[in-house]
């Protein structure tokens, strides 16, 4: 069974599925990493690469096809798929929104050793830097596949990871996708 995880910059997605693959077995799959090595490797940032997806969305199309792809191939194996799209490309998926808000996001990208990548001293700058890259992703969702990805009715579960670490937050989650599909 298939979980969509998505949500807010920064908020800890990447490292519950790092906890699913380690703790539950769990095959993982993650676009955000393929999304940074693509803008990284087309010498942009995060930021340039999403405006420069606005007006040629073949990177888009090849990460759908991919989720679509997948989805189908792994309906029945223990699957996170750590992507913000997932949820509608594998409707049969478990669909976790994971939120956080515009400080903590800010918090903790400034605070992170995230090398060679988003690396930000200033708070204030990488809040403003965050908010742009994800109100430019819902601008682009929308504008092609006319779907509100913080439209919390498309979720499942959506759950708050500021007080929370993200083995907490993968233990709510497994449990939670249990109830779901009765296992």
């Amino acid at each position: 069974m298939i979980i969509s995880i998505t949500g807010k910059p920064c908020s800890g997605k990447s490292s519950i599925a790092k906890v699913f693959k380690e703790k539950y077995h769990f095959k993982t799959y993650s676009i955000g990493e393929i999304f940074k090595d693509e803008a990284h490797k087309k010498g942009m940032s995060v930021e340039e690469f999403n405006k420069f997806l606005m007006s040629d969305p073949k990177f888009d199309n090849f990460i759908d096809d991919k989720t679509l792809e997948l989805g189908k191939l792994w309906k029945n194996d223990d699957v996170i798929f750590d992507a913000r799209l997932a949820w509608h490309f594998i409707p049969h998926s478990f669909k976790v929104f994971v939120d956080l808000d515009e400080e903590e996001m800010a918090k903790r990208l400034s605070n992170s050793d995230r090398v060679g990548k988003e690396k930000y001293q200033d708070v204030e700058k990488a809040r403003e830097t965050l908010i742009a890259r994800f109100n430019a992703e819902n601008e682009r969702y929308k504008k092609f596949y006319g779907i509100d990805n913080t439209d919390f009715s498309n979720y499942d579960l959506v759950i708050s990871s500021k007080d929370k670490t993200p083995e907490e937050l993968a233990d709510i989650i497994y449990e939670k996708y249990r109830k779901h599909f009765k296992i």
